[in-house]
């Protein structure tokens, strides 16, 4: 079975540069390498005040419905829709968050149609449940948002090779 994996950077990447509210508002997508470490945040912090901030890195597990056959690697997939706001003003924190909802909520709406293109290449988007979460105001001072995982599922091939083995 040969299946491409899911490029989740690019996927986020793309969205952010196609979607109209991210480029009206100035997002731009960055790479972190995990939810603990905004090293691409900070790399362009200085220059912009909005971000899609995808993780590089990825956490899964190998599942099958009877242990012996048909695997799938599920992977999680996190990304941080962000917005700075003015220091110590409440009421430019709250429009700011309400931005990110509102990107977010239009990037689950890209995803539920998307979900069937990938459908065609053997990979499957978890659309069941999208766990999101809000920032808190100390989190990252000056800045409000929130991040979601988009859960891949894609089928594994383990087949048992002879010649890999001595």
């Amino acid at each position: 079975m040969e299946s491409s994996t899911f490029d989740a950077v690019a996927y986020f990447y793309a969205m952010t540069e196609r979607n109209r509210l991210a480029k009206e508002k100035g997002f731009v997508p960055v790479t972190i390498s995990n939810t603990d470490n905004l090293e691409g945040l900070m790399e362009d912090y200085r220059d912009y005040d909005r971000f899609v901030a995808v993780t590089d890195t990825n956490s899964g597990n190998l599942a099958s419905a009877d242990g012996a056959y048909g695997f799938t690697k599920r992977r999680a997939y996190t990304v941080f829709i962000l917005s700075a706001y003015e220091h110590g003003n409440m009421q430019s924190r709250q429009e700011e968050l309400e931005l990110c909802r509102e990107l977010f909520r239009q990037f689950v709406s890209r995803i539920l149609r998307d979900k069937y293109l990938y459908d065609e290449k053997q990979m499957y988007f978890d659309t069941h449940s999208i766990p999101n979460q809000e920032i808190g105001k100390y989190y990252l001072s000056g800045m409000t948002g929130l991040h979601f995982t988009l859960y891949v599922h894609e089928p594994v091939d383990l087949q048992y090779e002879e010649d890999q083995w001595r």
